[in-house]
């Protein structure tokens, strides 16, 4: 629908209008912001400069000045949409400018504020331009600085020790756990929407994920503390990764991909027991398994219901747990519960 708008000034100008008023709420503005992002991605060449400037403007001002004031989501849409918005720039060496602009910004132990530097240089690198100056150099520095951000603030307190909940005031406005949440988060909302599993930026972030080593480490472990928010953080984080549709028979799914997939199968299958219900294990391992999501996008408004799969036991364990692209994956012993988990 985006790319089928005639002009986009008059929408853009008046989602900008929003977010930078008060009509609207905070939960409203996450959208609003979202929308913003995507259409700057794909209209912004066709934007009036006037208008450029007034997004570029109001964004800053929510990324900056606003930020204690604004819910994570919407600085996190904010900050993406000032890298989609990058790639208009008259000298391209702008777009190398705002990757590295925001890396001392509110640092903590050596890393920058998070929910910026991540929507900023992300931003760039998913924001379309064939122009952005020394892509490979880009992509190494935002894989080494998500590593960072994972490790030393990742938001799980058995991988840095640290509560990053524990210094925040009490407070409706939405924050994110920690780096993790807000990766998953731009993974869902703008990796998902822009790009397969077989692009370089997919593949760069999946790597980066299994080189922080969080699911790895984690899952060492035997057990866990009874105050641990692990059996909440880790399988919402997994429920939202874009995985590629069961649609996708022939589709291999990427080694990055893959290796993410494996140590998310892992972890499910070690402490599913310890969840509150094993009922919390059903989401991440549906995406998992290839049936949501991304899965939806394959039907059409004329599908009919024969030719919507039911879900069964019988189809669960002889057809999905066995499918080509899953072998070497999903360990023998998760094909065994998958049943008992999604079934619960």
């Amino acid at each position: 629908m985006i790319k089928m708008a005639p002009k986009p000034d008059p929408i853009v100008k008046d989602l900008t209008t929003q977010l930078d008023g008060d009509k609207i709420d905070g939960e409203q503005k996450i959208h609003v912001s979202q929308a913003l992002a995507c259409i700057l991605r794909e209209k912004g060449k066709a934007i009036q400069e006037a208008i450029s400037k007034q997004v570029y403007a109001v964004l800053s001002s929510i990324i900056e000045e606003r930020k204690r004031f604004v819910n994570d989501k919407v600085i996190v849409n904010a900050s993406i949409a000032l890298g989609f918005l990058s790639a208009y720039s008259s000298d391209p060496a702008q777009m190398k400018d705002l990757f590295y602009a925001y890396d001392e910004e509110g640092a903590t132990d050596g890393v920058s504020d998070y929910r910026v530097s991540l929507g900023i240089k992300l931003g760039v690198l998913m924001n379309g331009s064939a122009n952005v100056p020394e892509p490979e150099k880009l992509q190494q520095d935002a894989l080494n600085y998500i590593g960072l951000a994972l490790n030393s603030q990742s938001g799980v307190v058995e991988i840095d020790g640290r509560d990053l909940k524990a210094r925040r005031p009490d407070e409706e406005i939405f924050r994110f756990d920690g780096a993790l949440d807000t990766l998953g988060h731009i993974m869902n909302a703008y990796l998902r929407r822009f790009y397969k599993s077989d692009s370089a930026i997919s593949k760069l972030l999946f790597k980066a994920v299994t080189q922080s080593g969080i699911l790895k480490k984690l899952n060492e472990e035997e057990d866990f503390t009874a105050m641990t928010r692990v059996y909440d953080q880790i399988p919402a984080f997994v429920s939202i990764l874009p995985i590629p549709s069961i649609a996708s028979k022939d589709q291999q799914i990427p080694a990055e991909q893959a290796e993410v997939m494996r140590d998310s199968f892992i972890f499910i299958h070690k402490f599913y027991l310890d969840f509150d219900s094993k009922k919390d294990g059903k989401p991440p391992l549906l995406n998992l398994l290839q049936l949501t999501y991304s899965n939806g996008h394959d039907l059409s408004v004329s599908t009919g219901t024969d030719e919507v799969m039911p879900l069964s036991n019988a189809y669960i364990r002889e057809t999905v747990c066995e499918l080509p692209q899953l072998q070497g994956i999903i360990p023998e012993d998760m094909k065994v519960v998958c049943n008992d988990i999604i079934f619960a």
